[in-house]
C-alpha cells in the first residue's frame, strides 16, 4: 500500500510538530455567511447524539457559494505555507451543544474498513498518501467549550500506526499509547485556522460552556484524481457497523 512516513512540506515547524495555528486568516464576514448557511443545508450524511442533537453534518463543501470560496481560499493557503497543491477530500462541521461530548484521541484515516464486497481496506490510505486537515472555528473554541487537544504527529506507515489503535474499525488510540503522550489545547478565535495532519493523535474535551461550538473540518490530500465522490460512495457502501467508519 502507499506510503506516507516521507512525504514532508516545505514548512519546518510544520514537518516538526505535524500541526500549525494561523491567526486572522479569515473573514468575520465570510465566517458568519457560512455559519448562516450551515443552519439550512440538507445532507444525508447526518449524525445526531442519544438526544436526537446533531452532533456532525459532512458532504457541504459544494452546497453553497460561501462554502466553495472557503475552500478555494485553504487550497491556495496550502500552496502558499506548505508548498503543495492538494484537493479536498472531505469535510465535515461539528457541533458541540452545552454539554455535549468530546471524543477520545484517534488518528484520522487510520482505521481497517470492508468495501461493499467485504473486501479490507487500509482507510484513508487508499486513497492517498498525504493529508492535511483545516480547523476553522465558527465558534471562539477555548477551555471551557472543549477546544482540540493535539499531540506531536508520528510520522509513519499506517502498519505501523495501526498497531496503535484498538483496532476495531475506527481510529481510536489505545489508553496506554494515549497516556504516553503529550497533548497541548489549540485555542481559536473567529478567523483562525488550525492545519494538522491526520497522523496527530487529537481529542477535545465535553462543552461545559452555554453556548453551542461549532467548528468546520475540510481535509486535503495528495491525488491526482478527485477521490471527493469517492469517498463520500465508499462511506455510503462501507459494511462498517462503528460510527467513525471512513470518518475521522
Amino acid at each position: 500500500m502507499l506510503k506516507t512516513h516521507k512525504v514532508l512540506t516545505k514548512n519546518k515547524n510544520y514537518n516538526k510538530y505535524g500541526y500549525l495555528k494561523l491567526k486572522k486568516q479569515l473573514s468575520l464576514k465570510l465566517i458568519k455567511e457560512i455559519k448562516n448557511d450551515i443552519s439550512s443545508l440538507k445532507t444525508k450524511f447526518i449524525y445526531k447524539d442519544r438526544f436526537g442533537k446533531i452532533r456532525r453534518i459532512e458532504n457541504i463543501t459544494k452546497k453553497t457559494k460561501n462554502l466553495k470560496k472557503l475552500n478555494q481560499i485553504i487550497i491556495k493557503k496550502i500552496h502558499t505555507k506548505f508548498g503543495k497543491k492538494l484537493k479536498i477530500f472531505k469535510d465535515k462541521c461539528n457541533f458541540k451543544p452545552p454539554g455535549g461530548a468530546g471524543f477520545d484521541a484517534h488518528y484520522d484515516g487510520i482505521f481497517y474498513f470492508k468495501n461493499k464486497r467485504n473486501i479490507k481496506k487500509e482507510g484513508w490510505n487508499e486513497y492517498s498518501n498525504f493529508f492535511i486537515n483545516a480547523l476553522i472555528p465558527l465558534d471562539k473554541c477555548n477551555k471551557k467549550n472543549g477546544a482540540l487537544e493535539i499531540a506531536k504527529w508520528h510520522n509513519k506507515e499506517f502498519k505501523d500506526l495501526i498497531k496503535n489503535t484498538n483496532n476495531d474499525g475506527s481510529p481510536m488510540i489505545k489508553k496506554s499509547i494515549e497516556k504516553k503522550l503529550s497533548f497541548k489545547r489549540i485555542d481559536l478565535s473567529l478567523g483562525d485556522i488550525l492545519f494538522f495532519s491526520n497522523k496527530c493523535p487529537h481529542r477535545s474535551k465535553k462543552n461545559f460552556s452555554k453556548t453551542s461550538r461549532m467548528i468546520l473540518y475540510y481535509t486535503y490530500s495528495k491525488s491526482k484524481t478527485d477521490n471527493y465522490k469517492k469517498y463520500f460512495k465508499h462511506k455510503m457502501e462501507s459494511r462498517n457497523k462503528n460510527s467513525k467508519s471512513l470518518t475521522g
